[in-house]
């Protein structure tokens, strides 16, 4: 076991134990791209778009629930159920998040040349969808006002820095996130690290795209969703029906975790989302949701 001095970290605590494979993996693939694998899931909507209509009922528009709403609350109960996904790789080493943090990018406005901003936002995992609606109001209208947050602030005083000097300072700040000596302050201001990247395309008509991750940062899962749409589905009599759904593409660093644990996780996530009663209360269990899934046939 390594010294704590060399493994240390304000945002991760040092997996030493994982499997000899896991601790080989990132030798073999030192960076998330060559580590990259993609999961295409297509949800049923149907009882949640019901659910959020008579959730919705008699609220007024800015109290409303969205689609978005539940999925970062299914996103956050799921990284809190299956803490697996909730790993990345730095320095070559695996650590555990020490918090579950789901950043996403907010538009100032709906034009092409309105800037943008991004919000990471903390959960425990226990959040009802109704407090996440809070948190996420806050953090939205904190992003379309007139006040900077700290990574626009870091942007903007590096922008105009010439190129040679952007990319020593670029340099350092792999160098330093991959020896553990990036201050807690530097990495506190920049979103991309975090437990998952999150971009709600469906929220302006389009599909979900199969999205890279980010070399830096911390984010071993980056999910896209994508539009609500009639799509044709065989249902339980062997009929072609019509039924609403929405297609979600994750991209994920395989790395952190293996491929059946994810697959396991996914279902955690569908279920959460297609039954939002279940987001209700914090107390049922990743098993309880599976309920022995997958099932041998």
């Amino acid at each position: 076991m390594l010294p704590n001095v060399f493994t240390r970290r304000s945002d991760g605590i040092y997996l030493g134990k994982v499997q000899a494979m896991r601790r080989i993996v990132p030798y073999l693939m030192p960076t998330r791209t060559e580590a990259t694998v993609y999961y295409e899931q297509h949800l049923q909507v149907g009882d949640l778009l019901a659910w959020l209509e008579d959730t919705n009922a008699g609220r007024p528009p800015a109290e409303h629930v969205t689609l978005f709403h539940v999925f970062l609350t299914a996103l956050a109960r799921t990284l809190k159920l299956r803490p697996e996904v909730n790993r990345f790789i730095a320095g070559r080493r695996t650590y555990q998040h020490t918090e579950i943090s789901i950043s996403f990018i907010v538009k100032t406005a709906m034009r092409d040349d309105a800037p943008e901003t991004q919000a990471r936002l903390v959960f425990t995992g226990d959040e009802t969808v109704a407090q996440v609606r809070d948190v996420v109001t806050a953090a939205v209208s904190h992003g379309r006002g007139s006040e900077q947050g700290d990574d626009d602030r870091l942007v903007d005083f590096f922008a105009s820095w010439p190129r040679p000097v952007l990319g020593l300072i670029s340099r350092a700040i792999t160098s330093l996130d991959y020896h553990n000596a990036l201050p807690g302050p530097l990495r506190d201001a920049i979103p991309l690290y975090t437990s998952v990247y999150l971009v709600n395309t469906g929220s302006i008509g389009i599909d979900a795209p199969f999205h890279h991750l980010f070399e830096y940062g911390s984010a071993s899962v980056f999910v896209a969703i994508g539009r609500v749409a009639k799509e044709p589905v065989i249902d339980e009599h062997d009929q072609v029906v019509a039924k609403d759904r929405v297609t979600t593409r994750f991209t994920l660093d395989e790395r952190a975790s293996d491929g059946f644990y994810f697959a396991r996780t996914a279902e955690v996530f569908r279920r959460l989302v297609e039954e939002p009663e279940l987001l209700a209360t914090a107390d049922v269990t990743a098993e309880q949701i599976l309920g022995g899934w997958p099932h041998r046939s």
